[in-house]
């Protein structure tokens, strides 16, 4: 490509100066030939420089390209690239408490994720699948006996993975009598809900979902959840609020034990007030008659 821009640099330059050459200018015009000319070698050099910096990320682009090509073809590694995607999309649309990542059950099978809820019947299990070699041979197929062969195949291939998720991550007692199988590509997810592969998996308790369609089951989720938590935060409250009555029913009790206390012990002074104001009234009646006395003699 550098050398294109190079040769239509040359080309364009040289056409500029036998035009001009054959127009006979003036030494003045040659003046401002020569100084457009020099403003167009500046400007191509930058064409030039551009030129290179596109080539270099064209070069970048085709190894990621290869690189990414070559992640798909190895199993293993797609497996690993379909797990890391599953991840990204469950920690974007649900809080981490509730995410289980490589999550070991009883009967020591691992699942790449287990959204625990909380209660036993509320743990569903969720596993990614890749199921890409036997569909690009069938989109690859060019007669009908390659695309018969293949889509057989492709089905056989997402009928045993819908029947070990079923086998490993659905466990009485422990989970959710339900599963997740995850598609990480749109288009496999298409070719799958094309068939009656949906409806097989429905069978074994096995949910076939794509990216977006597990987008709109995680949103739903998280939805209910915010509702659940609410639901929780007002359940405290209520109790709260009930300790709270039972703490003031106490106090009422207790004030009024001690109102009664105050009315006795306030009868029981205007009593001794009563006795003290009749003792008082004796000594005073006594006190006139050793007045008379007195005055009599």
């Amino acid at each position: 490509m550098t050398e294109i821009v190079i040769l239509i640099t040359c080309g364009i330059v040289v056409s500029f100066v036998a035009y001009n050459f054959f127009k006979g200018k003036s030494g003045g015009d040659n003046n401002l030939l020569s100084s457009q000319l020099a403003d167009l070698l500046v400007r191509f050099s930058k064409v030039e420089e551009a030129t290179k910096n596109i080539s270099s990320t064209q070069v970048s682009i085709d190894n990621t390209f290869k690189s990414f090509e070559g992640m798909l073809n190895d199993r293993q590694e797609r497996g690993a690239f379909s797990e890391m995607e599953l991840e990204k999309l469950l920690k974007d649309r649900l809080p981490s408490q509730y995410l289980k990542f490589q999550h070991t059950l009883s009967n020591n099978k691992r699942v790449d994720c287990l959204i625990d809820l909380g209660e036993d019947s509320q743990k569903i299990g969720i596993d990614s699948k890749f199921v890409l070699d036997n569909f690009k041979n069938l989109r690859a197929s060019k007669t009908d006996e390659e695309i018969k062969r293949y889509r057989k195949l492709f089905e056989d291939d997402v009928l045993n993975n819908i029947k070990k998720i079923s086998n490993d991550y659905i466990i009485s007692g422990e989970t959710t009598p339900h599963a997740i199988m995850f598609i990480r590509s749109e288009a496999v997810y298409r070719e799958i809900s094309e068939g009656n592969l949906v409806a097989k998996g429905l069978e074994k308790n096995v949910l076939i979902v794509s990216p977006s369609l597990l987008w709109g089951l995680l949103n739903t989720l998280r939805m209910f959840l915010k509702d659940s938590e609410m639901s929780k935060k007002a359940q405290v409250v209520i109790k709260e609020i009930g300790i709270i009555g039972k703490d003031i029913g106490r106090l009422v009790e207790r004030v009024a034990d001690v109102e009664n206390r105050f009315n006795q012990v306030s009868e029981q002074f205007r009593g001794i007030k009563v006795s003290a104001d009749k003792i008082q009234s004796r000594a005073e009646k006594i006190q006139e008659l050793e007045s008379k006395d007195e005055i009599t003699k």
